[in-house]
């Protein structure tokens, strides 16, 4: 069943997953927006990076990620990985340097997870 939230609750999400990035690399963070918006081109595409002329632009695609979660919690999670992915493309990395960073992260995750129990 998918999860539902406001655009004020995910954007709560959204904004909390920004505040997870590094403060160093926040800070490099220029010139760019992050918007949320129902849809993408696609149905099943969460996010999406764009460079054009002016500032940068992060979209991130609400209804995509609800649909795809089963929890709250797990749809932190999925926005979570989706505001990394895409900030990975803003600089500069392609896909293959994006998932092996992703692949690092959740290797941690469950580093973190085996410590707590």
């Amino acid at each position: 069943m998918a999860v539902r939230l406001s655009r004020e609750q995910f954007d709560a999400l959204v904004e909390d997953a920004i505040a997870q990035i590094p403060g160093k690399f926040r800070a490099r963070m220029q010139n760019l927006v992050v918007s949320v918006e129902d849809w993408g081109p696609s149905r099943d595409l969460l996010g999406l990076f764009e460079e054009d002329q002016g500032p940068q632009r992060i979209r991130i695609f609400q209804r995509a990620h609800e649909e795809m979660a089963r929890t709250e919690k797990e749809l932190r999670r999925i926005v979570t990985d989706t505001v990394w992915h895409e900030v990975g493309h803003y600089f500069g990395l392609d896909e293959r340097q994006v998932h092996a960073i992703e692949d690092r992260r959740e290797r941690l995750r469950g580093l973190r997870a085996l410590r707590k129990r």
